[in-house]
């Protein structure tokens, strides 16, 4: 069964959303494909653009004018693993002492590591083809 990796990352104080994507996309992914990517399904970066809330929005904002807020988090990673034992091999490699050491100092330029969560998701996902077919979504054709 596939294991699902979220990854919900803070720039440093400093750097601006174009320099962190930039370092990134160049620097700290490529580290870790080097290091890590022979064990992913999927990977990919999701970079958050300007938020409204739940509670005061109307809707989710078309341009950074209607938004009220900035993101709390700059990107989302996500890893997908074929299996658990993928992601214990992931933590196992990523904590060797040259790889820790390698990581941790690119993270310490890159990320507001205290604000940075990693977290397992569950999965669950709808049938969209099948809901429509039956009729079970408005607007449905």
């Amino acid at each position: 069964m596939t294991v699902k990796l979220m990854v919900f990352l803070k720039r440093k104080q400093g750097l601006s959303p174009e320099e962190f994507r930039d370092r990134y996309e160049n620097g700290h992914s490529r580290i870790g494909m080097r290091m890590l990517g022979h064990l992913w399904k999927e990977y990919r970066r999701n970079y958050l653009l300007p938020a409204n809330s739940f509670a005061k929005a109307e809707g989710a904002p078309l341009s950074a004018d209607e938004a009220e807020t900035e993101a709390p988090y700059d990107v989302v990673t996500e890893f997908v693993f074929a299996d658990r034992a993928d992601l214990e091999e992931q933590n196992r490699i990523a904590t060797l002492p040259e790889n820790k050491k390698i990581l941790s100092e690119d993270e310490e330029t890159l990320f507001d590591r205290e604000q940075c969560y990693a977290m397992l998701c569950e999965v669950l996902e709808e049938d969209l083809d099948a809901a429509r077919a039956a009729g079970m979504l408005a607007g449905a054709r």
